[in-house]
């Protein structure tokens, strides 16, 4: 039954919501180039490594191919169902592990619960594969199957170039924590050499075809990863676990809390959550698969500190965490001294806790539902089309940030910020050239596209100088539909979105 409604759950809030995330847009643009003869590129003739996910890109071509259509609404519908099935897989994978029936109750029900779960794996990201592989190499390992476990870590790098840190996390649960299997050099060995052998391919397949195997959307957002303020974050990062505010705690969150539009007091649900995981890794009444997930999560929360905050990376490691509270509150149940009556001073709060879970399910469906309806479609797609109705052709440049809806539905030459599908913006930005405006002016793009607070931030001379070489052409105003709707959680993640304004360069004199 929890299986499910595991698989059940994600498709009712892509049905509410009918979210596609925007980054879906890059890569099926680089899925539709492979299928039309173009390479496995972004833009005909420039071999560059926009995607991330292998899986990512390479499932929906796929899809697209066996749907015998590039719509992307039934090629969605198709990855929806993929996604769906693989969660279902995964819970049922857990599920064997959690023999004790709170346990497996608990943690199924804040599983099934869990919005960005939901959100990022049926609106176009590799989110759901990334957990099934997960949760694979969790069980696996704990029972003892090595060969099992590589295939998980292969999937895992197939499904994200850093899977090996998501694996590695609760490779370290598992070697920590005894009794219990705890695997020798030779089960570490097949497991390793199982995974090489599955990745190994696609790495020099991709160091060959794009000249280096590392994906540029790591090259455009890494520079910061080993920057001293990441860090100074990392070194304090287990005081700001218990006593502060740490980017695991977001992982609870909805999607881009900090943009804010939610209750203020949401982030003590984030740190409760977060501080009760590891509670279980360091308690020795709970079971060890318990334990070993929330060491995993506190090791992820880690990773976590020091890369871009984006929600589709929290669920893999939210999984390991629902499984290490389960766990505790099992054990909780399990002290003579809450027996009778006085289970309810466990039962309630943890209800409560439940209850707060589903409310934000059907809030941020509410929020990506109406993100769609105004932002999605009711913007930058047709933004997209617009310029490329006024384009003189399908080489003309657009610099701009937001690239998945414009860059899709133009199809023009797309020079972005911080530089996923363009080189030269990378190159720029290590210079030293940060402002989009110096970024638009050096690169000379026949289209510039800003977000209102974007051009707000342009200073003085900034100003003058770009208006010298661009003119307006066209502002798209959403903010009084936004204002409009009535309940309308996380509100100003969609103000965010909610204004832009498109520049095209003047002519020569």
């Amino acid at each position: 039954m929890l299986a499910l409604l595991a698989a059940a759950a994600p498709a009712v809030f892509a049905f509410v919501s009918g979210n596609i995330w925007e980054d879906f847009f890059i890569t099926y643009r680089c899925s539709l180039n492979l299928l039309n003869g173009n390479g496995l590129v972004y833009e005909a003739g420039r071999p560059l490594h926009v995607f991330t996910s292998p899986l990512g890109v390479l499932l929906p071509a796929g899809l697209a191919r066996l749907c015998g259509t590039e719509d992307p609404h039934v090629v969605m519908i198709a990855f929806r169902v993929v996604s769906c099935a693989a969660l279902a897989g995964a819970w049922w994978l857990a599920a064997g592990r959690l023999s004790e029936m709170r346990a497996l109750l608990v943690t199924g029900l804040f599983w099934i619960l869990d919005a960005k779960l939901a959100a990022f794996s049926t609106n176009g990201m590799e989110t759901a594969l990334l957990v099934l592989f997960v949760v694979m190499a969790w069980r696996a390992m704990l029972d003892g199957r090595m060969l099992l476990a590589g295939l998980a870590l292969g999937g895992a790098m197939w499904t994200r170039p850093d899977g090996f840190v998501f694996v590695g996390a609760v490779a370290a649960g598992v070697w920590h924590f005894s009794p219990g299997h705890r695997p020798g050099w030779r089960g570490w060995a097949v497991m390793a050499l199982t995974a090489a052998v599955l990745y190994t391919p696609w790495f020099l397949w991709a160091w060959q075809y794009y000249g280096t195997p590392v994906p540029n959307t790591i090259r455009a957002k890494g520079a910061h990863l080993l920057s001293s303020e990441n860090l100074g974050a990392l070194f304090t990062y287990p005081w700001r676990y218990v006593f502060g505010h740490s980017t695991v705690h977001d992982a609870f969150l909805p999607p881009y809390f900090f943009f804010g539009g939610w209750p203020v007091w949401l982030e003590w649900f984030g740190r409760i959550m977060a501080v009760a995981a590891a509670a279980v890794a360091f308690w020795p009444r709970c079971v060890r698969p318990a334990r070993v997930a929330g060491l995993a999560f506190v090791l992820g929360g880690a990773y976590l500190t020091v890369t871009a905050r984006a929600p589709w990376y929290f669920p893999a490691w939210q999984v390991l965490a629902y499984i290490a509270i389960g766990g505790g509150v099992a054990a909780l149940l399990e002290l003579p001294a809450l027996r009778g009556a006085r289970r309810w001073w466990v039962i309630m709060p943890v209800a409560g806790v439940i209850a707060l879970q589903a409310w934000l399910f059907v809030a941020v469906s509410v929020q990506l539902r109406e993100q769609q309806r105004l932002v999605e479609w009711g913007l930058r797609a047709p933004l997209g089309r617009s310029i490329a109705q006024a384009a003189r052709g399908p080489g003309d440049t657009v610099f701009l940030e937001p690239l998945g809806y414009i860059g899709f539905f133009s199809g023009l030459a797309m020079r972005d910020t911080p530089g996923l599908c363009s080189p030269e913006v990378i190159a720029l930005r290590k210079g030293g050239l940060l402002s989009l405006s110096g970024l638009a002016v050096k690169l000379e793009a026949d289209w510039v596209v800003l977000r209102g607070m974007e051009f707000l931030r342009f200073g003085a001379d900034e100003r003058v100088v770009f208006e010298r070489q661009y003119e307006l052409w066209q502002v798209i105003d959403r903010r009084p539909e936004i204002e409009a709707v009535a309940w309308l959680p996380g509100r100003d993640f969609l103000l965010f979105d909610a204004y832009y304004s498109v520049w095209r360069r003047r002519s020569p004199p």
